[in-house]
């Protein structure tokens, strides 16, 4: 072998990296030796994180970063950073309440004068597709938490500076609303030179806490529809190559190089099309909700909550009118309490690893994290 073939291999063997990328690698293995908080909420970051610690071989990448006869796949270097999905089981399901929550603690400060607020101070990047976003409501709930911690007997003296935090955080929300899947990854593909153009915005000095991608299904079926036009082209051509499939690949690829350039999560709501049902594994009685997205996208999530409020059982088939009219009242408390709970999915459990199903069954609390939603916010403290 000569020299010169030689040396050509011993530069293939090595592998090139930018300075940034090192040091975010160090820091990122930093932190996986210790637990992560991702959203704010206990249960929700101890479950990211058995998955992302234990790991799952869904989603879980295996070299460097491309698509490849369709599996997405990543730095096989780089730690990972959670991809979360909050799927409504049936319409009002009170995901958008807790999307506002976990939008407020990525915005608001780590303390409001002397009291902790617990907040992450960082930039969020929200990408409401479906326009269903109420800032108004997310102003109320960020409110709440900071007069749940401040006390409520303590307000009245400092509503002009709790004014003017809310409105100082609110200013590191940016808003895009794309009208199209390719007008998303476009959106997607310009953001980070947007983030690092210090004078279009004021969120220089914070990080970027997570991006959201709200209703990640509106564009669902106009793909569906460019997707059956284009087989109706192609359907001449050989193995011709699916565009609602290529577009949640480029969509996945964008977010999961964001996800890695950012180190922030991405977190994504989603509305069920099937019903949900109840499914016996591993000795216990868990939540299934098939999915209408691409596969590319639910190998991309590392886990998914079912949201949903709590059912108010029908009535018995013979049930009298006396007897309906008895449990009127026990009913109508149920609706009045406005209790909603966000349960682990398991619809993709086969992929799980052993490591993984064993410390979710040991975990309490984590079949089921329960919320009340109020006129002023989203309360995780219910009373038994």
């Amino acid at each position: 072998m000569s020299a010169e073939i030689l040396g050509a291999n011993l530069l293939r063997e090595v592998h090139v990296e930018r300075l940034d990328e090192t040091l975010r690698s160090l820091r990122l293995a930093q932190q996986s030796q210790r637990p992560q908080v991702y959203t704010n909420h206990p249960t929700i970051d101890k479950l990211l994180n058995t998955f992302l610690r234990e790991g799952i071989s869904r989603g879980q990448p295996t070299s460097t970063s491309t698509a490849i006869q369709g599996r997405v796949t990543e730095q096989h270097h780089a730690p990972q950073l959670p991809a979360l999905e909050l799927t409504g089981a049936s319409p009002c399901s009170g995901k958008k309440q807790l999307l506002y929550y976990m939008i407020s603690q990525q915005l608001l400060p780590v303390s409001f004068g002397d009291v902790t607020l617990h907040g992450k101070e960082s930039a969020v990047i929200l990408f409401d597709l479906g326009g269903s976003i109420s800032y108004t409501r997310l102003k109320k709930v960020m409110i709440e938490i900071i007069t749940s911690a401040v006390g409520p007997t303590s307000m009245p003296h400092l509503m002009e500076d709790l004014q003017a935090m809310v409105h100082s955080s609110f200013e590191n929300l940016h808003v895009l609303r794309p009208y199209s899947s390719r007008s998303l990854i476009d959106s997607l593909k310009a953001l980070q030179s947007y983030i690092f153009d210090t004078r279009s915005h004021v969120s220089a000095n914070r990080a970027v806490g997570a991006i959201i991608l709200n209703d990640i299904d509106t564009f669902l079926w106009q793909d569906r529809l460019e997707d059956a036009e284009h087989q109706v082209e192609e359907s001449k051509i050989p193995q011709a190559s699916r565009y609602l499939s290529s577009i949640f690949h480029e969509l996945v690829n964008e977010l999961q190089r964001l996800r890695r350039d950012f180190s922030c999560p991405v977190i994504a709501t989603s509305s069920a099309l099937s019903n949900l049902h109840y499914a016996r594994i591993d000795g216990l009685s868990v939540p299934i909700l098939q999915s209408h997205l691409p596969g590319v996208w639910n190998s991309f999530v590392t886990m998914k909550l079912i949201v949903q409020r709590d059912t108010v059982r029908k009535f018995h088939h013979g049930m009298s009118a006396e007897e309906a009219a008895g449990e009127a009242a026990q009913r109508q408390e149920i609706v009045e309490r406005s209790i909603f709970s966000a349960q682990l999915d398991w619809s993709e459990s086969d992929a799980w690893r052993e490591a993984t199903r064993a410390a979710i069954k040991t975990m309490a609390g984590a079949a089921d994290i329960r919320f009340k939603v109020t006129a002023d916010g989203v309360d995780f403290d219910l009373d038994d």
